[in-house]
């Protein structure tokens, strides 16, 4: 599975996760006050995940990056010392 689909499985999860929650809440037999309560709870929690996820495709990212970063120089380096 491709790091572009991971990031997509990811926000479908979130997204999921977010809508069920809303929808449990919004539909159980409780006081408003208990589902506020709630609602900021899953929210918080929510937004940390999403944050969690961001950071971890961020770092994915850079790891990347500093991948590619690494066989160029190698290549250039190799095609240098070709040419000597």
């Amino acid at each position: 599975m491709s790091k572009k689909e991971n990031s997509k499985l990811v926000m479908a999860a979130i997204v999921g996760a977010a809508a069920g929650a809303l929808a449990g809440v919004l539909f159980a037999p409780e006081s408003g006050k208990k589902s506020r309560k709630k609602l900021k709870k899953k929210a918080n929690q929510l937004k940390d995940d999403f944050t969690e996820g961001v950071e971890s495709a961020a770092m994915k990212g850079m790891e990347s990056v500093n991948e590619l970063k690494d066989d160029i120089m190698e290549s250039a380096q190799n095609i240098l010392n070709d040419k000597a």
